[in-house]
Parts: C-alpha cells; structure tokens; sequence
C-alpha cells in the first residue's frame, strides 16, 4: 500500500467532508429539493390534476378516517404531500448536514439553516407560478415534516450505530 494511502487518509477525508459517502448524501439531498422544487413549478391546473387523481384513489382510507367531501379529501392530501416531501428532506439532511456537522466537518447551523430556507423558497417559487399560491401555513407544515423526518432518521442512525457498537469486537 502506497504511503499515506492507508486508514488515517481516509479518516482525514471523512473528517474534511470529502469522502464519497458523504457527498453521495449532499447529492441525494439537493437531487430531492430538486425534485421538490420542480413539483412547484407545475402550474395550478396540472397540479390540481395530480392531486385530484391521488384523492380519487385515497378518498375511501381519508372518509374511513372521517375525512369526507372532495375539497377536504383534496386538502388532506395536498397538505400530507407537503408533509412527506419535507419528511424526506429532513432525513436525508440529516445525513448530509447534522452529522457531519457533529464531527465538525461543517458549521452546525449550515443544516437547519439549509433546511429551513427550501421551504421558504418553494412557497416563494410558487408566487411566481400561474395557478399556485404561496401560504405561510405550507411552509409550517414544510418544517413539521422537515423536523419530523431528521427525528426519525436520527433514530435509525442511533439505532444503526449501537447495533454495530453490540457486533463490534468486544473491549478488554
């Protein structure tokens, strides 16, 4: 093995940031706000359509939840959408921001700053799109996901990492 090639190179490189495990979860991240941001630039009519379809097909689970009427079926699941897309968002910036922020790999405000601004921006996007609004009460509803998807993945992680700390070679 060439010098400086060995563990202690790669544990530099995970300590910069660099290493390719790290940048593949910086690119899902961004690959999802991508995706996100795309659904706002749909105009209103063709996103009223999509979310229509699903509504049709959701409609007998939110009645049997006592959600009933068309315009609630359809509320419902705008607003979970919203809540979902977020969710994935903050799992998947857990990754790619809090924990490299622990290991002081980046500022630990980069993350929630980050986090917190693509649901302004998507609201913001979607001012300037014929048919969409832009509603404060969606960038809430953004953020509930966004904190609720970094709390679940932080459990998978914790969970993740005691399960290998029990398999790990036992200490003296």
């Amino acid at each position: 093995m060439r010098e400086g090639m060995g563990k202690s190179s790669r544990s530099k490189d995970a300590r910069l940031g660099t290493s390719t495990h790290h940048r593949r979860w910086v690119l899902v991240f961004f690959l999802w706000m991508a995706f996100v941001w795309g659904h706002s630039l749909v105009q209103g009519p063709a996103s009223s359509l999509e979310s229509s379809r699903v509504a049709a097909i959701l409609a007998p689970l939110l009645n049997a939840l006592g959600i009933t009427g068309e315009s609630a079926v359809t509320f419902a699941v705008r607003k979970t959408a919203h809540f979902l897309e977020y969710a994935v968002l903050g799992a998947l910036g857990m990754p790619a921001f809090i924990r490299p922020a622990r290991e002081g790999i980046v500022p630990r405000w980069l993350g929630p700053l980050v986090v917190a601004l693509v649901p302004v921006a998507d609201e913001t996007i979607q001012r300037f799109v014929p048919g969409r609004e832009s509603s404060p009460r969606d960038v809430l509803i953004d953020l509930c996901g966004a904190v609720v998807g970094t709390l679940v993945m932080g459990l998978v992680l914790r969970h993740k990492s005691s399960k290998h700390a029990a398999g790990g070679p036992s200490r003296p």
